[in-house]
């Protein structure tokens, strides 16, 4: 028998806002725009730092922000990827 995580095998994934993705060390990130329009990768992983999770300040995203979306995907897309995520409010 053979598991396949078809995945990470997607080669042409599709971004846009609202998406969750995880990189290699399973960090989890929301695509979001910050206050000046720029798109970016929000830290939504549940073992960090409080302080700067959910956060758009420069120094609490990961990576930079970008000018768009296209530009955000094609310089981080080798190390994330899209997940399966659901919004769950209690």
């Amino acid at each position: 028998m053979e598991i396949i995580n078809k995945s990470k095998e997607k080669q042409e994934e599709q971004w846009q806002l609202g998406d969750v993705l995880e990189d290699k060390e399973e960090h989890k990130a929301l695509i979001v725009k910050n206050n000046n329009g720029s798109y970016c990768l929000m830290d939504i992983s549940p073992e960090s730092d409080m302080e700067g999770r959910y956060s758009t300040k420069a120094g609490d995203i990961y990576d930079w922000p970008y000018s768009s979306l296209d530009e955000l995907h094609s310089i981080n897309s080798g190390g994330w990827h899209k997940v399966n995520a659901k919004l769950v409010i209690e």
